[in-house]
């Protein structure tokens, strides 16, 4: 994560690469934490639709076959019938108690598909819970959540739904200093619920971000809706300009080892007829990647790598050299280069990790013993330590082995500060907890991969992080927000060197 600031939106993650605090979904619910398994109930069955012949006695019901199959209208009513969400937090939990353990999570627009339409008698203020596919059970109280589609509110929503199946769910900009308001002259917004609203950081710091779904005019000015349906002052917003970088995919074509090239243009080499590099007029670009021959030469104190362009060679100082540091997996199987990647499997663990070198700034993804995608990132700018009692310096990376519990397609972020506003990156993209404080996430704010850039988290493309969102295990379920782990379920390792 950055070390910079960002506007917060409800449910915002103290833990994120900030000062130790307790996660706001975990805290509002008093739910124990990822890796702890809560027994869940089976689901109630869809009702049984009567038959038009007369009430039996009750002797023949006693001895009655087991009950028909749910008629094709029950069926269609099932397929339709949906929770939607009224808040920014709707928790997916995994029994019908409204302070049972947190496994998923609906957010703003967010719906998912009932398993089946008979409540669930509710307690501690929820009216009625209801099971939710494939999984958990929603608490509907029709101020939260809801049934119905038709709802006011949940219809002023839908522009506002974050957008899940882009790498930048929302716009985003960094903060020149300004005061968020609930309200503005002349422009008539919904009446929303209450706690929709963040009202602990109505007041946000110069570079922190905002994260907003539209623009409004009102009053002479111009106003950008924020991700928590607040207004932002549009001149005092300074846009960010989206990342493009993208790692690549392995297989037969592009594989192992290979180069990326950070900070700037570097040159090519050929070699002369007496074997000695010298430098040409081209270049490869910032960003660019090149694969490796495995062959080197060596000048004096200078190291040459080859590559597979076109005869070039490379100054090994100039190229970030992307290659397994280890000679196996987490699970003792000799890792594999070159050639296809590994189809599914299919049964059994898919045995998903991700390799980090957090000063030379690269991931690698790996399925079982194959690698099949290579990026870069951007770790803590201070470096990368050895954890203890779950803390590192600040500013950065902890080594170690971890396992992914908890993910979000965003999730705001605070860095708390001693009599002085927060720091705040807001909506966050992407974001996969693996230890402490710390995640995996996008960066919206900074194109410097490869260098150290964050305040102690690792820092990937947006493009990259969506990806690597959708890869990794616990799978976030279809229209859920968010997932966290059971002790149950599979968990992609995070093995994180120097």
């Amino acid at each position: 994560m950055s070390g910079r600031s960002w506007f917060v939106a409800l449910g915002a993650l103290w833990l994120g690469c900030t000062p130790s605090r307790q996660d706001a979904g975990s805290r509002a619910d008093a739910a124990v934490s990822a890796g702890v398994a809560v027994a869940e109930p089976s689901p109630s069955s869809a009702p049984s639709a009567r038959a038009s012949a007369p009430e039996p006695p009750p002797e023949a019901l006693a001895a009655s076959a087991p009950a028909a199959p749910v008629p094709e209208v029950e069926a269609a009513r099932l397929r339709s019938a949906r929770v939607y969400s009224k808040g920014r937090e709707v928790w997916i939990r995994s029994a019908p108690r409204p302070k049972a353990q947190w496994i998923g999570m609906l957010s703003i627009g967010g719906s998912v598909r009932l398993k089946s339409v008979e409540p669930i008698r509710g307690a501690g203020g929820c009216p009625a819970f209801y099971a939710v596919e494939p999984r958990g059970y929603v608490c509907v109280d029709g101020v939260r959540a809801t049934l119905d589609t038709a709802d006011p509110v949940r219809q002023a929503l839908i522009p506002h739904t974050p957008l899940a199946d882009r790498p930048l769910p929302y716009r985003y900009g960094e903060s020149l200093g300004l005061k968020r308001l609930l309200r503005v002259d002349g422009f008539d917004a919904p009446a929303w619920p209450e706690g929709i609203h963040d009202l602990r950081h109505m007041q946000v710091r110069p570079r922190s971000s905002v994260a907003w779904t539209e623009e409004v005019q009102a009053g002479g000015t111009t106003w950008l809706w924020a991700s928590d349906l607040t207004f932002i002052p549009k001149d005092k917003v300074k846009p960010y300009e989206p990342s493009t970088f993208e790692g690549v995919y392995l297989g037969a074509e592009a594989r192992l080892p290979m180069a990326f090239f950070r900070r700037k243009a570097r040159p090519k080499y050929r070699l002369t007829e007496g074997g000695q590099p010298a430098k040409t007029d081209a270049v490869w670009e910032r960003l660019a990647r090149v694969g490796l021959t495995g062959r080197s030469k060596r000048v004096g104190e200078l190291t040459y790598l080859e590559t597979r362009d076109d005869g070039h060679w490379v100054l090994e100082r100039d190229a970030v050299v992307v290659q397994p540091r280890r000679a196996r997996t987490p699970w003792g199987r000799p890792i594999r280069l070159g050639g296809e990647p590994p189809s599914a499997p299919a049964d059994g663990p898919r045995n998903t990790w991700i390799e980090i070198a957090a000063l030379d700034g690269w991931l690698i993804a790996y399925e079982d013993d194959r690698p099949v995608f290579a990026t870069l990132t951007s770790a803590g700018r201070n470096g990368a330590e050895e954890p203890e009692k779950a803390e590192v310096p600040p500013s950065t990376t902890p080594l170690g082995q971890y396992s992914i519990g908890r993910k979000w397609v965003t999730k705001t972020l605070i860095t708390p500060h001693v009599d002085a506003d927060d720091w705040i990156e807001a909506e966050v993209p992407w974001s996969q907890h693996f230890f402490s404080k710390y995640l995996l996430h996008a960066a919206y704010w900074h194109d410097r991969w490869g260098e150290g850039q964050s305040g102690g988290c690792v820092n990937l493309s947006p493009v990259d992080a969506k990806w690597l969102f959708h890869w990794t295990e616990p799978a976030v379920p279809d229209e859920w927000y968010a997932v966290q782990a059971t002790r149950d379920d599979p968990s992609t390792r995070v093995v994180i060197h120097r």
